[in-house]
């Protein structure tokens, strides 16, 4: 019995350690590729610090992965497809305002297309 239960016990380890593993690959390499590329490119157009990139790369990631997931579920051009693409820039650029000072947030409303201030 007591081998029984350590070998469950060993077994729903494995699935944690699994569980884990995975989650640290969460974006795909188009994603993080494309993150990183928009990242340097607006911290150069933004005059950003590193800090401040460091920053934006990970929201950048967040933006292309849920993109590729909506692109992947949904027809374009649908009033789902469109509200939900809305909520994915408006988080975007929520997430630009908070990292950015408001002369660096400016500047990426002007390079994004995005004419709204906050």
């Amino acid at each position: 019995m007591k081998k029984i239960i350590t070998l469950c016990l060993f077994v729903f380890g494995l699935f944690l350690a699994t569980n884990t593993a995975s989650a640290q690959q969460k974006f795909s390499a188009e994603v993080t590729t494309a993150a990183l590329t928009k990242t340097v490119e607006l911290g150069k157009a933004l005059k950003a610090n590193k800090p401040t990139q460091e920053l934006m790369y990970p929201a950048f990631q967040e933006f292309y992965a849920k993109s590729e997931t909506l692109n992947n579920s949904l027809e374009s051009g649908t009033s789902e497809y469109s509200a939900l693409e809305k909520k994915i820039n408006d988080r975007l650029s929520s997430q630009m305002n908070e990292v950015l000072n408001d002369e660096q947030y400016t500047k990426y409303l002007e390079l994004s297309g995005n004419s709204q201030t906050e």
